[in-house]
């Protein structure tokens, strides 16, 4: 019998060594996880509500035009504002190269617009 122990012993042994070192070698081995980007909740209906929100407030300033007049003013600064909300959702709600393009689109349109109400409010 002490052939049997002696064999366990050193099953045992080989084990304790080669399991431990094979797990820690997958781990080493494994790709990152990706885990899809996180959407806050109700992300496409805010989405789609400020771009209404967008279109609608420009639609009332193209209509005044350049006139000048509180009017004119407060449609500005109104529609600067959803310009602004609509650009917070879009850095919140989509990812990548379409946020990235985006973003890169309504930038410029919101100096553009607080550009127009220096010009017009002040």
């Amino acid at each position: 019998m002490p052939r049997a122990s002696s064999f366990f012993r050193r099953f045992l042994t080989f084990v304790g060594i080669i399991l431990p070192g094979t797990f820690a070698l997958a781990l080493l081995l494994a790709p990152p996880a990706r885990p899809e980007p996180l959407q806050p909740p109700r992300c496409d209906r805010n989405l789609a509500d400020a771009t209404a929100n967008v279109a609608a407030i420009q639609a009332r300033v193209k209509k005044l035009g350049m006139t000048a007049g509180p009017e004119t003013c407060s449609v500005t600064q109104l529609y600067f504002l959803e310009v602004v909300k609509a650009r917070a959702m879009t850095a919140l709600c989509k990812s990548g190269t379409e946020r990235e393009r985006e973003l890169g689109r309504m930038d410029p349109d919101v100096e553009h617009i607080n550009g127009a109400i220096a010009a017009r409010c002040l």
